[in-house]
């Protein structure tokens, strides 16, 4: 019991580290603070916090636990490739308005009237592959080893979110891309599809004796 409910503590806390960084751009975005002071305040601690929780596990000896955040942060990063690959054909098509990892480091550095250099896009990259990350981790403790298709749904709800979510306003496009054309939800849609597809096909094949969060919480309570 002891055991359990350590476990469905180290879960919660896992979550709530990788829950921070999808939702800075989206505070940013909203006015409510530059992004270059989120990372600061949320970001770094949310990292470090994830690290210690990895720490903990493993000295704890939870084994499947440590096992199903690794595949959840690597089954993130593969599907933010598959993701990028679609996405970045829809740019070059005319489908999105600009490089949003691009923007991201601009944004995270706090040098938008400078303008992008080198090092803001490996930050904006960087970032743009830790929220697919927390993603994969989000969607591998909530679910466990749902089957496949539960990652495309997944996708689809992270685009949706996405495309009415004031990132859409402030990048000029409008809710679902009214302002851009159809190009803008098509590309999104088909990206977060692809992101689904992997992430999915991905935890299911390799979550191996994974539990659910609401697996963990039965298994502490009683």
């Amino acid at each position: 019991m002891k055991s359990s409910r350590w476990q469905l503590f180290f879960t919660v806390l896992a979550l709530l580290a990788g829950a921070v960084s999808p939702n800075l751009f989206v505070v940013a975005q909203a006015g409510y603070a530059k992004l270059s002071h989120l990372a600061v305040v949320f970001l770094i601690p949310s990292i470090i916090l994830l690290g210690i929780v990895i720490l903990a596990v493993k000295t704890s000896g939870y084994r499947n636990l440590g096992r199903q955040i690794y595949i959840g942060l690597l089954a993130g990063i593969l599907a933010t490739l598959g993701l990028e690959v679609v996405r970045e054909i829809g740019f070059r098509l005319g489908g999105m308005p600009g490089e949003m990892p691009q923007l991201m480091g601009v944004l995270m550095l706090d040098r938008f009237a400078m303008g992008p250099n080198w090092l803001s896009n490996l930050v904006g990259w960087a970032y743009h592959f830790w929220n697919g990350a927390s993603f994969g981790l989000v969607y591998s403790l909530l679910l466990g080893r749902p089957p496949a298709w539960s990652g495309v749904v997944f996708g689809i709800l992270i685009g949706v979110g996405l495309m009415i979510s004031p990132v859409v306003v402030a990048m000029g496009v409008g809710i679902f891309g009214s302002q851009f054309g159809i190009g803008f939800p098509i590309t999104v849609i088909l990206a977060h599809i692809a992101f689904g597809l992997i992430l999915g096909n991905f935890v299911v094949r390799k979550n191996r004796d994974a539990v659910s969060l609401w697996g963990r919480l039965k298994t502490a309570i009683l």
